[in-house]
């Protein structure tokens, strides 16, 4: 394998050039402003796929809401914040919005991860004012544990922990980095191989339709929650929203697609998106050799992280267990909870309440926003 200064690892993703010489101000661009959504991005320290203007707009067509891009430039700095905006009610369009972000991780970036506080505080003062402007009467997002974002959003509701993830330092060598699997992982990935099984990237999607199939029944045997839920046209257009960013590897069986795990790559961090698997194949684990590959396939592409991921919803489940055989390296996933306008969202609350669920008027703790807890009859997006 080629080394280091070969492989061009810095650029690994794909970033693009940064423009030069950006001015002051604070700007709102929409998803379909893909030039202008990718240049902010440009100018980031770090971002990742889940920030991409395609990625949000695949979101737009699930009906998730309107993806706005939120970001202020000063004297060279930079604080963007990506959200998708809807209405409390759907029938009432022009009424309340809040606002969350999109399925995997989100949250702000910045230009640097040490911005100063004046802009900090500027970029807050001149969101604050523009989600009040737009009716937004709370902001529920997941954040990014490979990106520095808690300090950019201090001072706007409340930061809370969820549950650790895994990943594998690929600046490593790739004997440190297969000598940091547990033993037991290496074990099933290389009984795998001696098996017959082999890992392919699936580079022409000549595997599409099997991984869509495979995806549905794998939902359907975990008993996955509806948000998990995605169909054959889902896929095909993630894939033309987000091209070379995404990959498909699919293990095989005497020519059988037996597993199969969609990866991104974007900005150096390659991230282990979605994983599906054959019931009748779970005594295999070919899922390992699909995850060992793809590694393998990341350092090769110059990325500095293979990030797995961590349990459902943040806890420490069998999923958790499962990533962390391939590493003891460990990052803290979190949610960002905060209430823009106080009258109003006690107002929804109270409204709730009166409709037989008296526990959401005290803001319920374990849920955000509390008036679109299950029950509610509104879309829940957060919790």
């Amino acid at each position: 394998m080629a080394g280091d200064a070969e492989r061009g690892r810095s650029d690994a993703g794909g970033r693009p050039p940064a423009p030069t010489g950006p001015g002051r101000g604070f700007s709102v661009i929409t998803s379909a402003e893909d030039a202008a959504w990718t240049a902010v991005l440009a100018e980031s320290a770090q971002y990742d796929f889940h920030h991409l203007a395609g990625y949000h707009r695949l979101a737009e067509a699930q009906g998730e809401g309107t993806a706005l891009l939120f970001a202020y430039r000063d004297q060279g700095h930079l604080i963007a914040l990506p959200l998708l905006v809807r209405p409390v009610d759907a029938s009432d369009p022009d009424g309340p919005a809040d606002a969350t972000s999109v399925y995997g991780y989100g949250g702000p970036v910045a230009s640097s991860p040490e911005v100063p506080v004046w802009a900090i505080r500027a970029f807050q003062e001149e969101l604050h004012a523009e989600l009040l402007r737009r009716r937004v009467v709370a902001v529920f997002s997941r954040l990014h544990p490979l990106i520095p974002q808690d300090h950019l959003l201090q001072g706007l509701g409340e930061v809370r922990a969820i549950g650790p993830t895994v990943s594998v330092d690929l600046t490593q060598p790739p004997d440190a980095q297969w000598a940091g699997y547990s033993k037991q992982c290496r074990r099933i990935v290389r009984r795998a191989r001696e098996t017959g099984v082999v890992c392919v990237h699936d580079e022409l999607r000549a595997y599409r339709q099997e991984w869509a199939d495979m995806y549905r029944e794998t939902m359907e045997r975990v008993k996955a929650s509806s948000s998990y839920y995605f169909d054959a046209a889902y896929f095909e257009r993630m894939a033309q929203e987000l091209g070379p960013v995404l990959h498909l590897f699919v293990a095989l069986l005497d020519g059988e697609v037996i597993a199969g795990g969609l990866f991104t790559i974007c900005d150096g961090i390659v991230q282990a998106h979605l994983a599906a698997l054959r019931s009748e194949f779970l005594s295999l684990s070919p899922a390992r050799l699909i995850d060992d590959t793809a590694r393998v396939w990341a350092w090769e592409q110059g990325a500095h992280t293979f990030h797995l991921g961590g349990g459902v919803g943040g806890r420490s489940d069998s999923l958790l267990l499962y990533k962390s055989g391939f590493s003891n390296r460990r990052h803290v996933a979190a949610v960002w909870r905060w209430v823009v306008d106080e009258r109003v969202y006690r107002g929804l609350c109270e409204r709730l309440a009166g409709a037989g669920l008296p526990e959401a008027a005290s803001g319920d703790s374990d849920f955000f926003p509390a008036y679109r807890r299950p029950g509610s009859g509104r879309r829940a997006g957060s919790a």
